[in-house]
Order: C-alpha cells, then structure tokens, then sequence
C-alpha cells in the first residue's frame, strides 16, 4: 500500500524533532452539500528541525516513531509567508497566488513614498471635526406632545388622522 503524502502548514515546533502540521481540506456536508473548511493536525518528525512556523510543508506517512507521531518530514515547500517565500515546481495554486500577490504587495509598498500633500490632508483631515446634525424646530408652529406618552391601540386612527376626518 503507497504511504499518504499530505501538505500543511507547520503550526508549532516547540518539541525537539517534532512539528506539529496543521492539514485543511474541503469536506462537502453530507445534507447541506455545502462545502467545509476541516482542519486537522498531525505531528510528524524533523530530524534536521528545518522547518520553522508558518512554512508550508509536504509530511509522509511512516511507522510509528512514538505515541503520536506516525508521519516524517519530506521537504519544505515555502519558507515562511514573507515576499522572500521561495516554492518548488510541485506547491499548490494557492500558496502561488498568495505568495505573488504579497510579493507584488511589498514592491508597489516600497516604490511609492507617502507624498507632502497625502501627509498635510491626513494633519488637516484629523483637526476638523464633523459638523453635528441637529433637527431644527421651526418655533412659530407648536409641538403635538402624546397623551401619557403611549401608543394609540390596534385598530384606532391617529390623533392627526381624526383631525382630518374632522375637517374633511
């Protein structure tokens, strides 16, 4: 039977000789057929403790090592989550996409200095403050105040409908 290969993000390494890979897959729910992120951890072992946290690595499985670890280290397929992350041929689409896009990220970042105008609207955007809104009363009509302030029952019109129907 071929050993299982799985690829993961390493999530601790705080043990000697062992990480700690935390594998997610899509799962469909077996009513809703809706598709759910599950995530599952594995321990496995390091012997040259090359991977440290947050590298995506590939882990085989392989004969019990101790109680909990039954898979070893293969490689590392991207150090880190840097715009330095450097992938093999066989990384996943995703890992790619992320790392370019965050690579693009700190270039476009480092090009483009904040400008003196950006600066001077930012100071002058943080002095002004916004105006208060306020509903204005105009003083010459007078104000309809509720009787003992309750809501008129199911069913009966308003103070100002009977009015109307009064006038009508």
């Amino acid at each position: 039977m071929p050993r299982r290969v799985k690829i993961g993000r390493v999530v601790s390494t705080s043990m000697a000789n062992t990480i700690v890979v935390e594998v997610e897959r899509l799962k469909q729910h077996p009513r809703y057929k809706k598709y759910i992120r599950v995530r599952k951890k594995f321990m496995a072992h390091d012997a040259r403790e090359q991977a440290v946290v947050g590298d995506t690595v590939r882990i085989i499985e392989c004969a019990p090592v101790s109680k909990r670890k039954r898979w070893e280290l293969v490689d590392v397929v991207a150090r880190g989550v840097g715009p330095d992350v450097e992938l093999k041929p066989e990384a996943g689409v995703e890992e790619m996409l992320r790392a370019r896009k965050e690579a693009e990220e700190a270039q476009a970042a480092e090009k483009t200095p904040p400008t003196e105008e950006a600066e001077v609207s930012a100071e002058a955007g943080a002095a002004v403050e916004a105006p208060a809104i306020t509903e204005t009363v105009d003083s010459t009509q007078p104000v309809e105040q509720p009787e003992n302030n309750q809501a008129p029952a199911v069913g009966e019109p308003r103070r100002d409908q009977d009015e109307e129907v009064a006038a009508g």
